[in-house]
Order: structure tokens, then sequence, then C-alpha cells
């Protein structure tokens, strides 16, 4: 799983985000809205012939080559489906992410109604037939939740928090308690984790940085919980990098100061390797902000005089001046660009 979830955000902005999940999330179905194939139904092979007509047992031939990799195929998503199905089991709460990564893994664009028959053909031949049982009423169940969801409007004057507990509401009574937490229980503990973590950076000034890092690594353990893992590996060390960079910057305005803070954080959470890659990087972004600050001042002084001048030239000549004294500033300062 990529990601790098790097993505520190206002929590309007974060409601947002997590309402946006849950309209996205059944996107994978819909093409099988039409008509759901029983569990039990197979996969039709269909085979066509191209160019001149070949012998009777060379299409014999063909036929049972294309009819054995084809059920070959089938086998192989088969033991895919029950494998991840067995992991998701284990560790659930992201719908979204197993339907993508099976429709990633099925591709079948000629009739993808298909991914959606051989899933459920899975949850039928499945070991555990209540977690089966329980998949497949949630699958059901999410077209009408996601029509639910569209029709949902909140303010954003409303706490984050309040409108994020209206949301799961409303999926607890459409997908039931354990079906609400099966497809959205990661994201419901990283929203807690969200919110708490905005509530400790708000009183971060009265903290030492021992007693905010103290918090943070609890305020983790608590709200993540059995979900942490998942979170950890979506967000990898930046995650954490960052928000404890942000509370160990509350309050702290010397950027002397600031650097070292980043520095320290930065061995703390990365290699050296990587640590010293991000150094580089930020003296790069330094270098260029003088760059570009430079040449604004220029640039400001350029059209100052410039327009002092525009009265004394004729109108072509001052056009002509200025776009070579403003190509001359440019080359000066962007010579690459």
């Amino acid at each position: 799983m990529q990601s790098s979830i790097k993505k520190i955000a206002t929590m309007i902005v974060a409601c947002v985000v997590i309402l946006g999940l849950g309209f996205g999330l059944t996107q994978w179905l819909k093409p099988a809205q039409a008509g759901l194939s029983p569990a039990n139904t197979t996969v039709a092979n269909t085979a066509s012939s191209t160019g001149s007509a070949p012998t009777d047992h060379a299409n014999g031939a063909d036929r049972m080559s294309l009819g054995e990799e084809t059920q070959a195929r089938q086998q192989q998503l088969q033991q895919w489906l029950q494998q991840h199905l067995t992991d998701f089991k284990k560790q659930s709460g992201n719908l979204d992410g197993f339907l993508q990564a099976w429709n990633a893994q099925c591709k079948n664009e000629q009739q993808p109604k298909q991914c959606d028959v051989m899933l459920r053909a899975a949850l039928a031949t499945h070991t555990d037939q209540a977690f089966a049982n329980q998949m497949l009423r949630l699958l059901n169940s999410l077209p009408a939740y996601e029509q639910a969801m569209q029709s949902v409007v909140m303010s954003t004057a409303t706490d984050p928090r309040q409108r994020y507990a209206k949301i799961w509401q409303l999926r607890e009574q459409m997908l039931g308690q354990d079906g609400a937490l099966l497809a959205f229980g990661q994201e419901k503990a990283f929203a807690e984790y969200q919110f708490q973590f905005a509530e400790l950076k708000a009183r971060a000034a009265n903290l030492s940085g021992e007693q905010r890092l103290a918090e943070l690594k609890q305020l983790q353990q608590q709200t993540l919980g059995r979900y942490g893992d998942q979170v950890r590996q979506a967000e990898g060390s930046a995650g954490d990098y960052e928000k404890a960079l942000q509370l160990m910057l509350v309050g702290v305005t010397d950027p002397a100061a600031q650097a070292q803070i980043t520095q320290q954080l930065r061995q703390q959470y990365f290699s050296p390797e990587l640590a010293a890659q991000m150094a580089q990087r930020d003296q790069q972004v330094t270098e260029q902000k003088q760059q570009v600050d430079l040449y604004q001042t220029e640039l400001a002084a350029l059209k100052q005089q410039m327009a002092a001048s525009q009265n004394s030239l004729p109108a072509s000549a001052w056009q002509q001046q200025y776009e070579q004294r403003l190509t001359a500033l440019r080359l000066k300062h962007f010579p690459n660009s």
C-alpha cells in the first residue's frame, strides 16, 4: 500500500474528505447493479475466430487451449479472493481499499459485472459463512447507502466532530453497527485521531516538549487501537513526523530554534541518509525563495523606472525596451528556465 498520507489539513477539509470517502465507496459496484448474478453463477467462456478458417482439428485445439487458460485464470482469481477475504476478515475496516484491490486484480473491462459475480461466488464458498453473509449484506446495502449519502447536507459552521458523528449515524442506520465498522472502522479511528490531535495541538503551548511527544504517542495508541498498524502503513514515518513537528513548533517563532527542532525530529523519525536529503532539499528551497524574492524586488524597480519613462518614449520604443530589460532580468535570475 503506497501512500503516503502526508495530509495535515484543517478539520473542515478533513471532514469533507471523509464525506468524499463515503461517496466513492460503491463506484466499483455500479457496473454490476443492472443484474447481479447468484453466487454460484460461473463465468461464461467465449472465443472468436479471425482470419481464414483453420481446420476443425485446429479449431478444437484452440478452443481447448483458450478454455484451459480461462479456467486457470478463474482459479487464480478465486485463490486471490479467498486469501484476501481471509486477510480482510483479520484486518477489516477499509472495504474501499479491498474493493479497489480486487478491481485492479480482476480487470475485466469487457464484462465488469463478472468481477462482482466472482466476488459473490468466493463468499459463497468461504470457510467462515457468518463473515461471508455479513459481507454480502454489506455489498447489497452499499448502493442505497451511497444514495443516502448524496442527500446529506451539512453547514461548514457545524463543528467537524459533530458533522462526522452525523455521517457515522447514517452509516449505522443504513449498514448496521457491525457493517459500518466492517466497511469504515479504520476511517472512524483515524478521524477520531485527527480530532483529538487538533485538541492536543490547541493546548500544546502549555506542555513541555517531552509531554507533547508522550501525549501524541498515547493518543495514537488510544484512538487507532487495532487499526494502528494499517494507518501507520498508509502514512509511513512521514505521518508521525509531521504531527510531532507540528506539536513541537507550537509557540516557537525563532527560525534557528525551528530549524534545530526540525533537524532533531528528522533524525528521530528517518534514517541519517534521508534526514540529510531532506536538509539539502530545505536548503535548495530556501535559496530558490531568496532568488524569487530578489527577482520580485528588482522587477518592481524595473516597472517603476519604465513607468517614469513611458511619456518620454514612443510607445513602440518603450515596449521594446521594456521587453528587453524584462528578458534580461529573467535570464539573470533564472538562466535555466
